[in-house]
């Protein structure tokens, strides 16, 4: 046994020392590696979700405009427009404005700020962009807003509207803060930080809001970013850095982090390889003593284990001894496949929706415990036509699709359930009714613009929205609701109408 132990404890001596020869190296790969793994997720799951979140938003903003509004003398509906912006500015946290400028030189602009009564939009960058690129949405460079209007760092994106000849008539363009883009990037208090650059070596996105649209502290970099993304170490500034290029707007991330960060490492690494050697002598010392616990700890697992299996996924225990993970994952897998039965019955197999006994269920339990809530119906126009002339296959995809689209923009609001055939209702916890017309009108406007393989397909719904009234049933809402879904088909389709509830009739 003495000898067994001795054996035992050369082969632990032996890897730490291998490991502390190897270790700097290895450390440092893996330092690089995670630079540039950190820079590849941010674009991918921050930076262009955001940007195109951006566009997305925009192009809302874009597709209300006309065109006959702003090439006439004047301009025309100005109050819509305003009233328009304001709701869009609820929504987006970091719109700073909304604005449109005339080939007239007139000029409309949310919120409303003292403009010189010589200011001509058509002298601006964004104008002039947007104008020689007619048709495509396009970006400004970052820059410190106009002294006379507003003193914030933004972005502006612009595009122009066109008449029938192809003329530019006005382009509309909204701005968009980037300080708290800037911050979102940087919300993770490390030793290192992230960066963004412009093609000029001007800095975007810093965690020191003192820096932005300032040239680079470390101009010399830009002359080794010479492929799409690479790592080097900087040794003046003794600091990582790793880049990779966004080609589409032409700017540069950049992650830094401090060498003395690494040697911390490599030091803690060498402390660790002397505590393995002696929590290794510590540990077989006090083997005998830990054998008869483990197998008492291996039998309380196990009955609890037992017990567990009865209990949500998320509550049976993931952790535990290593020689019983098989009968985790088991436990795991019943429990999961318990919940999920539970779950596919609230749910819609062909949209992924929740289904109309869930919606029931839910509707009810709102009224009954008083909660505020908007309530909408939506019914897609012509969807019998779509399945005569296309197919049901056809039929199924065009649910899946708009179901899709809805679950995204009103899925956080609250419930999407599929009310029957090519009926959707919606939950909305929300109670101002005309944030959730807001957000229905976004619905419908992508429904519109969806693009769909079949030659001439195009699809709108119809739709009524009712806010809940203390004192009303699920049947009245719901026939309220309804009714203004048939209205909103009597009065051309492609619409959505706001129900309102009926006065309650006095006792003579």
């Amino acid at each position: 046994m003495r000898l067994g132990l001795v054996l035992l404890f050369l082969p632990v001596l032996m890897l730490g020392s291998i490991y502390y020869l190897h270790m700097e190296r290895s450390l440092q790969i893996d330092l690089q590696q995670r630079l540039l793994a950190t820079n590849q997720q941010l674009q991918h799951t921050f930076i262009e979700p955001y940007l195109d979140e951006l566009e997305r938003q925009f192009n809302l903003i874009y597709d209300r405009a006309l065109v006959e509004d702003f090439s006439g003398a004047g301009l025309r509906h100005p109050e819509r427009y305003l009233q328009e912006w304001t709701l869009y500015k609820g929504v987006m946290a970091d719109l700073d404005s909304a604005y449109v400028g005339t080939a007239r030189g007139d000029f409309l602009i949310y919120p409303r700020p003292e403009v010189p009564a010589d200011y001509d939009p058509r002298t601006r960058p964004w104008y002039q962009l947007a104008s020689q690129q007619a048709g495509k949405l396009v970006w400004t460079e970052p820059y410190q807003g106009y002294g006379e209007l507003h003193d914030k760092l933004m972005i502006s994106l612009a595009r122009a509207l066109t008449d029938q000849a192809g003329k530019v008539q006005a382009v509309l363009a909204i701005d968009v803060v980037l300080a708290p883009f800037s911050a979102q990037l940087n919300k993770q208090p490390e030793a290192g930080y992230q960066m963004i650059i412009n093609r000029s070596g001007k800095v975007l996105a810093d965690p020191d809001p003192g820096r932005l649209l300032k040239a680079m502290s470390h101009p010399q970099w830009l002359s080794r970013f010479s492929k799409d993304e690479g790592v080097f170490l900087d040794t003046d500034a003794q600091q990582f850095v790793a880049y990779r290029r966004l080609p589409h707007w032409n700017w540069v991330l950049i992650s830094v982090q401090p060498a003395a960060s690494f040697q911390a490492v490599v030091a803690r690494a060498s402390f660790n390889v002397l505590g393995v050697v002696m929590l290794a002598c510590v540990l077989y010392a006090l083997l005998a003593l830990f054998w008869v616990r483990y197998f008492r700890r291996m039998l309380d697992e196990i009955s609890a284990m037992i017990r567990a299996s009865r209990l949500p996924p998320d509550d049976v225990p993931q952790g535990g001894m290593r020689e019983l993970r098989h009968v985790y994952a088991e436990l795991a897998e019943v429990s999961k496949d318990y919940h999920e039965v539970r779950q596919l019955a609230n749910m819609d197999k062909l949209t992924g929706l929740y289904n109309r006994r869930f919606f029931d269920e839910r509707l009810q339990h709102m009224l009954l415990e008083q909660q505020p809530f908007c309530l909408a119906m939506l019914d897609l126009d012509n969807f019998k036509r779509v399945n005569d002339t296309y197919g049901h296959h056809t039929g199924d995809v065009v649910l899946k699709r708009v179901s899709a689209l809805g679950n995204q923009l009103l899925g956080d609001h609250g419930w999407v359930c599929r009310y029957g055939g090519e009926e959707l209702v919606a939950l909305l916890v929300n109670p101002d009714s005309s944030f959730c017309l807001m957000l229905l009108e976004q619905f419908r406007m992508g429904v519109a613009s969806l693009d769909w393989r079949e030659p001439d397909l195009r699809l709108t719904f119809s739709g009524g929205l009712v806010a809940n009234t203390p004192g009303l049933d699920a049947r009245t809402l719901l026939e309220i609701v309804d009714a203004e879904v048939y209205r909103a088909k009597r009065d051309g389709k492609n619409r959505i109408y706001l129900g309102s509830v009926p006065e309650p009739v006095e006792a003579k």
